[in-house]
């Protein structure tokens, strides 16, 4: 009876605030805010695609509370590990959930998170499975496709016109290809048994079925999986990631480490999973398997591709790549001479895991082996004499996660081939239902070696680094959020650009306000304090390293004037702080997301000023896109920048994107260097995409 009296009140309390419809892109833009926190706390171009294609899923397919296992409500993405284990003991107690609404009940829980994650996941009374057979899959499976393209309005250098006998002095003066970008994309699902599909993609500059590229698209990807048939848990055919543990034996795919989600730091590893994004480097290609006996899972896979590498010794007479100094990562093959680095080295890896997966404890151990066909031999510096050179190397790690009562305890011990030493470590807890706190303890030795790892930590790789990190966030009243980091690090060996052993600390500090559901804003401050080299006028002198400090002040407030528009505005400033340099930046934005109920069109535009005083001092900002395309630029300099994009539904089926974008620098007439160097003072992209349903 309290359990029932329960669910009548959170009903009563929350049907009002549900009953206003929801305006047409909210659910996109609920995925577009959580990989904008994600992406605002690096500098890299990465490609979400896989993460945005993992919470669109439960879009259409919301996932079943009652019955999903902690593998599949982390998969989710937006809940948290405590809310996961609340789910999962509240339905243990009181059996399945009879209402949505019922989660109020959950620690954890909020009326302000409930809508948030309200659109992704459903409360159904459990039915038998069918079984799974392949005429049901196509039966009843959906298609998808996407084309786009898209290019720079204004000539670039690499595309200019040259002289015969001037191009053939300078060959790599010139872009072979045209530049448009091009993406083509098919994808097959049967709700979450059977995935399969193609991407390809025409980087600009690249030719296009002529010359080095007579079958198209420079990049191809392809991809089958299927997943519980019988004893099978998941089969992977094509091109895949492998993800276990924590991180520091193999973690491919698109990852992310400190973010303002600051207790989201436990790595929620999902095994073997499709690879569906343009990114040329971050994938298996091969064969992989899961088999489950009772509470034991059974991984092994295999992989064989070419990539691209930078050449040092080719052999005379076979002409055999025999020595490389590095894997290159950019994916562009828009000149002879990164034709001549493309798919120059073969590398083969095979790996395995087993689990033991218990219901509050879980035990894993992961192995790798990757060989390359040439040797890798890189030039000898003063910071990389711990580097991986040969052939060949191998990792070995063991990953554990338990819980007792509300903590959770998780952490991962790894080796490679040299002996060197990685280890993590870190508990998950509540404090309170206001208060929940994440730490995290790293030690990575100088001389670990591994190249699928991506484990917490403020290097690139996990070597050559300790750390402690404290993450909380608390509820101190109705309608506020605090939520902070602290991240303290020591680098025992030296770095690139940082020639002595150094230490350096990162912390984030942000207050969030939600009056009522028409407003939301925060206010972030973050400072990263890092060593770099003292600047010398005298090459290989080295005079000592001082701290460079990078302060960050951000204001955002997003508001919903109706039911069809929303307003959003953002003002950050930036110092960067190096001797002699005391550089300051600032950007100031206005959104509009405009969504009208009665004609099948959305649009949404920004207008931005920013001033910063270099590149040092640059900004990063998320921008909307066309869905599955990402756009996070560096400001710099002096000018504004305007972007709209317009969505149009033809039918049920068919979708249009245009999106127009361009830059504009007020203290310079030339736009970036080398090839993609633009003379004047603007620099705009179009872009057009079509997305059909089948």
């Amino acid at each position: 009876m309290k359990r029932i009296y329960l669910i009548i009140i959170s009903l009563f309390l929350i049907i009002p605030a549900f009953s206003q419809q929801q305006p047409a892109g909210s659910n996109e833009e609920i995925i577009e805010k959580f990989i904008e926190e994600i992406a605002s706390n690096t500098d890299r171009e990465l490609d979400y695609t896989s993460l945005y294609e993992d919470l669109t899923f439960y879009l259409n397919e919301p996932l079943n509370i009652n019955t999903a296992t902690k593998a599949e409500l982390e998969k989710l993405q937006l809940l948290s590990d405590f809310q996961v284990n609340a789910i999962l003991q509240y339905i243990k107690d009181y059996g399945q959930m009879l209402s949505i609404y019922e989660l109020l009940n959950v620690s954890g829980f909020n009326e302000e998170y409930l809508r948030l994650i309200l659109p992704f996941i459903t409360v159904v009374k459990e039915e038998p499975l069918l079984s799974f057979s392949p005429k049901k899959a196509l039966m009843y499976g959906s298609h998808k496709i996407f084309i786009r393209t898209q290019r720079v309005l204004e000539q670039q250098l690499g595309y200019s016109p040259i002289t015969d006998s001037a191009l053939t002095a300078s060959p790599n003066s010139r872009y072979l290809g045209s530049p448009d970008k091009l993406y083509f994309r098919y994808m097959f699902t049967y709700k979450t048994k059977v995935l399969w599909g193609i991407t390809a993609e025409k980087d600009p500059g690249e030719e296009f079925f002529v010359g080095s590229q007579k079958r198209g698209f420079d990049f191809y990807s392809a991809h089958l999986l299927i997943k519980d048939i019988g004893p099978l848990k998941t089969i992977v055919l094509g091109d895949y990631c492998a993800q276990f543990g924590q991180g520091l034996v193999v973690f491919s795919g698109l990852n992310y480490r400190k973010s303002a989600m600051v207790t989201s730091t436990r790595k929620k590893s999902q095994g073997l999973k499709k690879y569906s994004s343009a990114d040329e480097n971050l994938f298996f290609r091969g064969a992989g398997a899961t088999f489950r006996i009772k509470h034991l899972d059974f991984t092994t896979f295999a992989s064989r591709k070419k990539n691209d590498a930078n050449i040092t010794i080719i052999d005379s007479l076979s002409e055999e790549v025999e020595e490389i100094s590095s894997l290159q990562t950019s994916g562009e093959h828009a000149t002879p001479s990164e034709l001549a680095d493309r798919k120059s080295v073969q590398e083969t890896v095979l790996g395995g895991n087993i689990s033991l997966n218990m219901e509050k404890f879980k035990l894993g151990l992961t192995g790798i082996q990757y060989y390359y066909s040439a040797n890798f031999i890189k030039t000898p510096t003063v910071y990389n004499q711990y580097d991986f050179s040969g052939k060949s190397n191998s990792n070995l790690g063991s990953d554990f996660q338990f819980m007792l009562k509300d903590v959770t305890f998780f952490g991962e011990g790894a080796i490679s081939q040299n002996h060197g030493k990685a280890f993590i470590s870190g508990m998950l807890f509540n404090l309170s239902s206001q208060i929940n706190m994440a730490l995290i303890y790293r030690n990575y030795e100088r001389n670990y070696q591994a190249t699928y790892n991506s484990a917490f930590g403020e290097n690139t790789n996990n070597a050559n680094e300790h750390g402690f990190y404290i993450g909380t966030t608390i509820y101190p009243y109705a309608k506020w959020r605090l939520s902070g980091y602290y991240d303290l690090f020591t680098f025992p060996w030296l770095k690139y650009g940082v020639y002595a052993p150094s230490k350096g600390s990162d912390y984030l500090i942000e207050a969030g306000y939600s009056p009522n559901r028409q407003v939301n804003m925060y206010v972030r401050y973050r400072q990263k304090i890092k060593p770099a080299n003292i600047p010398t006028t005298i090459p290989s002198v080295i005079e000592g390293i001082e701290d460079v400090t990078t302060t960050k002040i951000r204001f955002h407030i997003a508001y919903k004037v109706s039911q069809t528009l929303e307003l959003r505005n953002r003002v950050e400033w930036l110092t960067y702080q190096k001797y002699p340099k005391n550089e300051n930046g600032f950007i100031i934005y206005q959104d509009l997301i405009y969504n009208p109920l009665k004609i099948p069109l959305t649009f949404s535009a920004r207008y931005c000023i920013f001033d910063t005083d270099s590149y040092d001092s640059r900004l990063y900002e998320y921008e909307n896109d066309v869905l599955y395309a990402f756009s996070i630029p560096a400001f710099y300099d002096k000018g504004t920048r305007f972007y709209l994009n317009v969505k149009y539904s033809v039918n049920k089926r068919i979708d249009l994107w245009l999106r127009f974008g361009q830059t504009y620098y007020s203290n310079i007439n030339t736009i970036s260097s080398g090839l993609t160097q633009i003379n004047g003072k603007t620099k705009s992209e179009v872009k057009l995409q079509i997305r059909i349903l089948i």
